[in-house]
């Protein structure tokens, strides 16, 4: 029989917080994935040899820089997910039209930041950070224009029976730790479903599903309940570290519904209560559907 392995306490430690801290941000190499700001940014490294002045060596090394930075961003952006089964990379291998328009808004972002440092050789070096938003941009194209997801099917595992089409009256009474915090004397103007440290995996088409209606679940939200014209231009969710990051969000306006998960199934998709879907119906009703304006924000907390 082996050894057993013995670890010391403090990596125990480190490990259960690691565990119970989740935040919306995904770093990989020189690149990084940013949920809660929506951005996917990656940085490139380019150098110039030690002939002419500095002002000669600056605009080749930054050339160079410029150029991997754009390599670097692409492969970050192959990573993001579009469902739980689905990566920008899948997306660009089944349809060349898909990777021609990722591969061309990726050669548009602009410069984030750059900076230039003499080397003791005498060359010098740039370095140069590019950022790409993954939904609404000011003045470019987004990652979620170019994929072309407001024409995209929902995977099989999404439940056909959607929240509209179901009777809600009568569902179980939530546990008293099962709280939705809202004032109900005004209209609801967003929504946040709060994971409460659940391991989720952030997509750009997420779904929200309720139990407690019936034999099997039931759709609450997922892109075919968005307006295409929102999706194209502004996607299908924002993500916050924290209810009160959440709050902050102007799209959700001044009384937005938090919802806390009841779980997260097996295909990554999100879980509440019966109660939560009767009231998001109620409120949803009378012309103040704010969920297919994506007035939506899931927080890790």
């Amino acid at each position: 029989m082996g050894m057993k392995k013995r670890y010391p306490i403090f990596f125990t430690v480190l490990l259960v917080v690691g565990l119970c801290v989740t935040p919306f941000t995904y770093a990989a190499g020189d690149g990084e994935i940013n949920w809660v700001d929506g951005y996917v940014s990656a940085t490139g490294n380019g150098a110039a040899a030690a002939r002419g002045n500095m002002a000669q060596l600056r605009p080749l090394a930054r050339r160079a820089a410029v150029a991997d930075a754009y390599r670097n961003l692409l492969e970050t952006i192959k990573g993001v997910k579009v469902d739980s089964s689905t990566t920008v990379e899948n997306f660009m291998v089944s349809q060349d039209i898909i990777k021609t328009q990722v591969e061309g808004v990726v050669k548009n972002t602009k410069l984030f930041k750059e900076t230039f440092e003499p080397q003791p050789d005498g060359s010098l070096l740039a370095t140069v950070e590019v950022r790409l938003c993954m939904t609404a941009c000011s003045g470019q194209r987004s990652l979620v224009e170019a994929l072309n997801i407001d024409q995209r099917k929902e995977p099989p595992s999404v439940p056909q029976k959607q929240l509209q089409e179901v009777p809600v009256g009568e569902v179980p009474k939530p546990p008293k730790e099962y709280k939705i915090v809202y004032d109900s004397s005004q209209p609801v103007t967003g929504i946040v479903f709060s994971l409460e440290g659940r391991i989720f995996d952030r997509v750009l088409l997420p779904v929200i599903v309720a139990e407690e209606l019936g034999d099997s679940l039931v759709t609450v939200y997922s892109a075919k309940r968005v307006s295409p014209s929102v999706i194209r231009t502004y996607g299908t969710v924002r993500y916050a570290d924290n209810i009160e990051q959440a709050r902050s969000n102007q799209r959700l306006g001044n009384n937005a519904m938090i919802v806390p998960a009841s779980g997260i199934t097996k295909e990554n998709m999100i879980v509440v209560k019966g109660e939560a879907a009767r009231l998001i119906k109620e409120t949803t009703s009378h012309n103040n559907d704010y969920l297919s304006e994506a007035k939506v924000v899931i927080s890790a907390q």
